[in-house]
């Protein structure tokens, strides 16, 4: 008698994961950066696969009570099974607040230790800007924005550099009212800053473009930093 092995599908990955976190390092000494805006509000995966979509927060807990975002995963989803890491977040609509909740992105306050003075107020005031965007009412306009791509068509892409699955996610997932694809840019960043500041942003996050996705741990390739001032 011949007994099948059950493949892992998206879902059983997703179970074993947790959001990989910053590591507490200078930007400076991130090599071959990417850059981002550091967006803030829920840290969650999900997984799109035949049966539909699911979101479970950093802790591993099921997203149930926002379902117009698990059909948009669904529906921009342009492979048979992706896993992803991103935020729900209202900073691409910019609306409202409620009850406040933090984001795994943001260094712990025990990081601060050792830290100069002008980075531990930038630290704070991004500890701040946390709170604000992470606040949602009932009626607020919030959408996923996806910065990572971890399993694609039943294959783990936890070793594979960023850059490339930073590429392959712009292929698989179609950005729609409800869900967006994170912008990355390579330095110099100088023309961005000012756009972000603009649109509300107080930070960056500098990862090294050929990382892997450490699950549930910090990365030191992975850096948050405050917004330069001008």
């Amino acid at each position: 008698m011949t007994h099948e092995t059950h493949a892992p599908g998206p879902r059983e990955f997703l179970a074993t994961l947790r959001p990989q976190t910053y590591g507490s390092g200078s930007p400076s000494r991130v090599q071959d950066p990417i850059v981002e805006p550091l967006w803030t509000g829920i840290r969650a995966l999900a997984a799109v696969d035949a049966d539909g979509a699911i979101l479970v927060d950093e802790f591993g807990e099921a997203i149930d009570a926002m379902p117009v975002l698990l059909d948009a995963l669904v529906a921009g989803a342009r492979a048979d099974d992706i896993v992803l890491d991103g935020f729900i977040t209202k900073q691409a609509t910019r609306s409202g607040t409620g009850v406040y909740l933090w984001s795994d992105e943001m260094p712990s306050l025990g990081t601060m230790v050792g830290l100069r003075r002008n980075r531990a107020i930038d630290t704070m005031k991004l500890k701040e800007q946390a709170l604000e965007t992470a606040t949602f009412e009932t009626d607020d306009a919030v959408c996923f924005v996806a910065i990572d791509l971890l399993w694609l068509d039943a294959m783990s892409l936890l070793d594979v550099p960023l850059l490339e699955r930073r590429r392959q996610l712009e292929g698989v997932l179609e950005a729609s009212d409800a869900v967006r694809v994170g912008a990355f840019v390579r330095p110099p960043i100088d023309a961005w800053v000012g756009s972000w500041r603009a649109q509300g942003f107080s930070g960056m996050t500098f990862k090294a473009a050929n990382s892997r996705y450490l699950p549930g741990e910090p990365n030191p390739d992975w850096v948050v930093s405050g917004m330069p001032h001008r």
